[in-house]
């Protein structure tokens, strides 16, 4: 479980997803993105936010 959370955390904290497949071991990256990787409405809205500076 703790390394679920970790892995969640770090993705969700914007650490690059290839360094985090590396930290992790994952010999794919549809492992670290698919299992976890997850979104939420908060986190759509912190992505959003981002283009307003770009527009």
């Amino acid at each position: 479980m703790l390394r679920h959370t970790f892995c969640t955390r770090c993705a969700e904290a914007g650490l690059d997803i290839k360094v985090l497949q590396m930290i992790m071991g994952h010999s794919d990256i549809s492992i670290t993105m698919n299992i976890y990787n997850h979104v939420d409405a908060a986190r759509v809205q912190n992505e959003m936010k981002k283009l307003e500076n770009v527009m």
